[in-house]
Order: structure tokens, then sequence, then C-alpha cells
């Protein structure tokens, strides 16, 4: 075989390699984490009323302060298990987001103010995941972005959630360290929490 045709297959089956490698390595792989420690926590999160007697979410469904949005969860800012996340909407139609996936994570110190205690580096979770979106009887494939703050002790937590009906493939959050929430999950918006505190509950960050 003549050095040419000994090229031509090498770059054919480095080809067919590349090809075989972005069909069978997961898609969890081929995530971007940055950052060390974790964030807990969770708790109520609505747009109300100055009074607190009325809550409206993005539905528009309204309803006392008794129902809301809800969260709970414990994420790795750099992907190591276990991450779980969890999100109910008791307000229009009892939905709720499962975490299957964690793609993307950026855990950074704002410089606002002090996550303490416990000691930690960071006060800010960004991040992207894929999960399902189900009302109990049916469900579909949905992504959820997130920007949780721990700013300390007391109710000192925000939080911004927006889940939609696509799930993602890869986000890149390393780049930068975002001082405003995420808008990259495409497709249809099925839920939007606007930043801003929480009603109850707290996000803490730890080591």
């Amino acid at each position: 075989m003549t050095h040419t045709k000994q090229s031509a297959w090498f770059k054919s089956g480095v080809r067919v390699l590349v090809i075989l490698v972005l069909l069978v390595v997961p898609a969890s792989l081929l995530a971007w984490f940055c950052g060390t420690g974790r964030m807990t926590g969770g708790g109520k999160l609505l747009q109300c009323t100055s009074d607190g007697s009325i809550c409206v979410d993005v539905t528009g469904a309204t309803s006392p302060t008794s129902a809301g949005v809800t969260n709970g969860y414990e994420l790795h800012c750099d992907g190591s298990d276990p991450n779980n996340l969890q999100i109910n909407d008791h307000l229009s139609s009892s939905f709720h987001f499962h975490l299957e996936t964690l793609m993307t994570a950026n855990c950074f110190d704002d410089g606002l103010a002090s996550p303490n205690p416990p000691a930690a580096g960071f006060d800010v979770f960004v991040g992207q995941g894929n999960g399902t979106w189900s009302d109990g009887s049916t469900s579909i494939p949905a992504c959820a972005e997130w920007y949780f703050v721990d700013h300390g002790s007391g109710h000192a937590s925000s939080s911004y959630i927006r889940i939609t009906d696509t799930p993602s493939t890869t986000t890149d959050f390393c780049s930068t360290e975002q001082t405003t929430p995420p808008h990259t999950c495409l497709g249809t918006q099925l839920l939007l929490v606007p930043f801003a505190p929480l009603l109850s509950g707290q996000n803490q960050a730890h080591k």
C-alpha cells in the first residue's frame, strides 16, 4: 500500500472514531463544572403583594401564601454525585420538576456578602440540568436553569428558576461569573420564578 493510500485510510479511521465517540460518550461527560463545594437548601418562591395576601405565578394564577412554588436540593459544583433538585409548583396545576442530569455548574463568590457560617468559598451557584416535568399522570423531558444565592444567615437567600420543555445539550457557564440569572434553556417556557428573596427557607453554601 502506498503512503498516500495509508494516509487516506488513517484519516478515514480518525473520522469514524470521532463519530463513534460522539455517539457513545454520554452528554454528561461533555458538561462544564467550575468551582468546589456544594449548595443545599430550598424554600418557597413567589411574587407576592406587599402585604403577602396574594401571590401570582407565571401562568397568572393567584393563591394565598399557603400555596406557591417550592424547591429542595443538594447540588455539587464539580458535578460529583449526589445531585438532587425538586421543584414543585403548587399554585397552578401541581406540576413538579425532577432533576436527572446536572449539565453545568459555576460556583463563585460575587463579593457582595459573606455566605458564612458555615465556611464556604462561594455564595452563588448558577446551573442548568435536564429532567422531567410532570403533573403526576404525564411527564415530558425538560430543562431547568437556576441562580441560587447565599448571602449569610437569616433571610438573605435569593433564587431564580426557569424551566422549559426542551432538554439542554451543553451550555458553558464557566467562562464568566454571571451577575444576572441565565436564560439559556431552549423551547417553550413552562415555569418562571423571577430572581427574588425566598419567602421562607434558605440557600446554604458548603465547602
